[in-house]
């Protein structure tokens, strides 16, 4: 691209890197465009200009570090004239907020081509600054002569050679029922649903007419306006004429033809405002009418933990622990599918706390307890996800002697265990398989049926978490979608087709080199399976992006060609004849139509690990020599995984936080040998964060490095009292990096 900078990122990665930071800007320019639209034609207000520069700041900074100089002068440039409209009301007229907007349409249409490479970005980058300059001079709303919106549309170039749709056999529902979801020849599920949500769906489909029937009659009105406007087009056309027309007359028709136009373009702009409005109202109609059906196959959590209190009642019986269960949020609501496969979870969570969570009447009374221990299971909806927690006030889990046993048995080196968070030897529980019956007495079996648990709630697209506190108890936190029928997933493609992974197994992105069997990710060394393969589409010697999958304690990563990005998708059934082949979980379709395949992360994983777990834990290469954990504070995703690519290079393990504030939360729970922090950012900027760290004792002498596009002669001032290493501009490289590490 001939945009980039001499970075330090190989050309997948800074593909990768730019997709994001596409992403993340289209985000940015939609902020500007709605703080724009909320005011109307007023001018925005202090606040919103402030909100406005930040999003425009910090687009600049992660332009800068991607490599696109040319984002970097037209993000700066609109900076400056959001600042120039706060300095001064001279500079808003009656159309400037037209104006604004069509810049930030045009600067969006720019950047996809730009990170496409298509030819004639140039001329497009041109035109916008000319806009932007416009408004930051102070020009009147109209200028006589301004470069035109469509002079900044660059024509888009339909790439040849796109296979098409895999082939479909029979339906899509395979012969299944709608309602019930059961083959047809199959005996017949009946679901109980209430009569008012059935009147829900009613109201909101009628409601769907009605919205379709606005904007039909919009729509005709603009094709009304577009026969008008054709018609001023030749009466202007007439009156200029060959120059027979007398003066007097030829005035008179374009002042005609002007006020006409006059006319026109302010019905234009009211009906598009006014079709604006109706698409969102069907964008509101529809989702409410997707959550209707979602509710039709809704139930309670009650029949759920009914059966708990009998698997309950039975182990007591046969074990003799004095043991009672609590339940909260019965009334809870979500997918019937997802019900009944956590059936089996439950009970083993529940033998689990009851062998070896809880104590005995004896030691409990002992430890100053009551004799009766409680197991609750609480249920509750947080977005679009079921929380189900499952907690004992038992005995807990001794995470120091966890931490002992990871290094004794080789599955963590000393230096990886040193540095690991109560946290993270908990989570590390539930992935290693370990055998902890050889642990300290106090976590005898704590794993034993974990791997139903976590295999079966992956499964639904949902993760297991663990906490623990010794003496008081454990909680299993089993998080997990309300429906089996949407799901984010990461999109990929591999040999033209779009695949996808349910995000929830989806840990990160990385690159693989070329014929390499493993590839380090952050602290360790992780299978490579190449997808190419597997799918059938060749294999490649040339570098490539993976996609780091997590799945029943196993990680592996997975070569493809493309990284689409993260996407809510609707989960369909494969039907009868594409079920047999057990790599594919679901489809989904595209928005243009598209057949694209789930895969299943539990056959991934199976053919990373084709052997026994023992010999698939012996095929794991040797940790990485670690140089400690890393903080990288930045609103910017783009500069933050910028920043964990280099870190991890030289062998950090970086966590990362959007702002100061959640940077603060994660300081308070971890000890961090280096702090990578931007200075503008939401909640709590850079500075504010540094100094509240260096109140702390732990964080007093911690390396801080500032990473910024506000590199004044004050900001570095201010970074030297505060004991900041260094203080580095944006763009930030890997050299830059490398200095300010070395600086003392």
């Amino acid at each position: 691209m001939s945009d980039a900078l001499d970075l330090d990122f190989d050309p997948d990665e800074l593909v990768m890197l730019r997709q994001l930071f596409a992403t993340e800007a289209h985000e940015a320019l939609e902020v500007v465009t709605m703080r724009v639209l909320a005011g109307g034609t007023a001018r925005p207000s202090p606040d919103a200009l402030t909100e406005m520069m930040r999003v425009t700041h910090t687009l600049k900074g992660a332009a800068g570090t991607v490599g696109l100089s040319s984002m970097v002068d037209l993000s700066h440039r609109l900076e400056s004239a959001l600042e120039a409209i706060g300095q001064s009301a001279d500079r808003w007229g009656s159309h400037s907020a037209d104006q604004l907007v069509e810049i930030v349409d045009g600067l969006r249409v720019y950047l996809d081509e730009l990170v496409a490479d298509r030819p004639g970005t140039n001329v497009a980058a041109d035109a916008l600054r000319a806009r932007i300059d416009l408004i930051t001079r102070g020009a009147p709303s109209e200028p006589e002569e301004r470069p035109s919106f469509e002079s900044m549309m660059i024509p888009t170039i339909v790439e040849a050679g796109e296979p098409d749709d895999p082939p479909r056999h029979g339906d899509d529902t395979g012969g299944h029922e709608l309602i019930d979801g059961t083959a047809a020849s199959e005996p017949k599920t009946w679901l109980r649903v209430e009569p008012e949500r059935i009147d829900a769906l009613m109201s909101s489909a009628g409601e769907l007419l009605f919205d379709r029937t606005r904007i039909e009659r919009r729509v005709q009105l603009l094709r009304t306006l577009a026969r008008d406007l054709a018609r001023t087009r030749q009466s202007l056309r007439d009156a200029i004429g060959d120059g027979s027309m007398p003066a007097t007359s030829q005035r008179g028709a374009l002042s005609a033809a002007e006020a006409e136009l006059a006319g026109q373009a302010a019905l234009l702009s009211q009906t598009t405002a006014a079709l604006l409005d109706e698409i969102e109202a069907l964008r509101r109609t529809i989702g409410e009418l997707q959550r209707g059906l979602t509710r039709i196959r809704m139930e309670s959590a009650r029949n759920l933990m009914s059966h708990a209190a009998r698997t309950l009642r039975a182990l007591r019986r046969a074990t003799g622990i004095q043991v009672e269960l609590r339940t909260v949020g019965e009334d809870t609501e979500f997918d019937k599918a997802v019900a009944e496969q956590l059936v089996d979870p439950i009970t083993q969570l529940l033998r689990n706390a009851v062998a070896h969570g809880v104590e005995s009447a004896a030691e409990r009374l002992a430890r100053g307890k009551s004799a009766h221990a409680t197991i609750t299971i609480r249920a509750r909806q947080d977005g679009n996800l079921l929380v189900l927690d499952v907690a004992d006030d038992g005995r807990g889990v001794d995470t120091s002697a966890l931490r002992e046993r990871f290094v004794a048995t080789g599955r963590w080196s000393a230096a990886r265990a040193q540095l690991a968070s109560d946290d993270d030897i908990l989570g590390a529980l539930l992935g290693t398989g370990v055998s902890v019956r050889g642990v300290a007495d106090e976590l005898a079996g704590r794993g034993v049926g974990l791997d139903l648990v976590r295999e079966t709630v992956a499964r639904l697209g949902g993760e297991v978490r663990v906490t623990s506190a010794p003496g008081r108890g454990t909680t299993f936190s089993l998080r997990l979608p309300l429906s089996t029928s949407l799901a984010q997933a990461m999109l990929f493609k591999v040999g033209g087709q779009v695949y996808a992974i349910p995000n929830v197994h989806v840990v990160d992105t990385t690159l693989v080199e070329a014929g390499a069997h493993t590839t380090p990710v952050r602290h360790e060394q992780l299978p490579v399976l190449r997808l190419e393969t597997v799918l059938g589409h060749g294999a490649t010697g040339d570098r490539r992006p993976g996609v780091v999958v997590s799945f029943a304690g196993k990680g592996l990563v997975c070569t493809v060609d493309k990284i689409v990005g993260p996407r809510e998708i609707i989960i369909k059934p494969l039907g009868p004849l594409l079920a047999p082949l057990t790599l594919y979980a679901a489809a989904t379709i595209s928005g243009s139509g598209k057949v694209q395949l789930i895969l299943d992360p539990a056959q991934l994983v199976r053919r990373a690990y084709p052997d026994a777990p023992e010999a698939a834990a012996d095929a794991v290469s040797a940790p990485l020599v670690l140089a400690g954990r890393a903080l990288v504070v930045d609103d910017s995703r783009a500069i933050r995984e910028a920043m964990t690519s280099m870190l991890g290079r030289e062998g950090w393990i970086v966590d990362v936080a959007e702002d100061g504030g959640r940077a603060l939360q994660m300081t308070r729970q971890l000890r961090y040998d280096l702090v990578v922090t931007d200075l503008e950012m939401p909640e709590l900027g850079g500075f504010d964060l540094i100094a509240r760290l260096r109140t702390e004792d732990r964080f007093k002498q911690t390396p801080i490095i500032i990473i910024t596009s506000r590199a004044s002669p004050e900001h570095r001032r201010r970074a030297k009292d505060l004991g900041v290493r260094a203080l580095v501009a944006k763009p930030i490289t890997r050299r830059k990096l490398l200095e300010a590490l070395a600086a003392r």
